[in-house]
């Protein structure tokens, strides 16, 4: 099972390193085989499609996000607010290979909205924990909805804010996150 865990982790690498390297248009199952060192048959026993091999993508995507999460809430665990604090934390971590791996993935998504499912499952766990454990989970909501909206303007390119106002931002919504709690 760990051999099957390895290649499956190596294809992900190689499938990123082929959408940052050449864009999400060169991401073929050739060329992710190729760029894994394994057979297409050995990339479609892990991967059937290349919309599955999007969707693990993603999926290796989020698994990041939790990990970034997690390291983040380790630093904040005293506070009630440390899950929202540690979210926000995590949003405003900047991480230029993902930047450009999640852009080409928002792009093959926008072309398949079937490929976004492991994302709409992240944001739904998310919204019900936060809900959970929150005195006032609007509040929590809109702070988790904010960063969203500021990663992808980021993501695409389009923020109006400098790096002080971001700080700024960020300093912003951990104050509310406090209240939330």
């Amino acid at each position: 099972m760990r051999r099957r865990t390895r290649s499956r982790e190596v294809i992900l690498g190689a499938a990123e390193a082929v959408v940052v390297g050449a864009g999400a248009a060169h991401l073929t199952l050739d060329a992710v085989a190729a760029k894994a060192g394994v057979s297409k048959g050995g990339l479609l026993y892990h991967f059937p499609s290349k919309e599955s091999l999007l969707q693990g993508m993603l999926a290796h995507l989020l698994k990041r996000v939790d990990s970034d999460k997690a390291q983040f809430r380790g630093r904040v665990a005293a506070r009630r607010s440390a899950d929202l604090e540690a979210h926000i934390l995590a949003g405003f971590h900047e991480r230029p290979y993902q930047a450009r791996v999640a852009a080409a993935l928002l792009a093959a998504g926008a072309n398949n909205l079937k490929l976004l499912a492991p994302v709409r499952q992240w944001q739904s766990r998310n919204f019900r924990e936060m809900a959970r454990s929150k005195r006032n989970p609007m509040r929590a909501a809109a702070i988790m909805m904010a960063i969203d909206g500021l990663w992808l303007n980021e993501l695409l390119q389009t923020s109006p804010l400098s790096a002080k106002e971001r700080k700024q931002l960020m300093l912003e919504l951990v104050n509310l996150a406090r209240s939330a709690a």
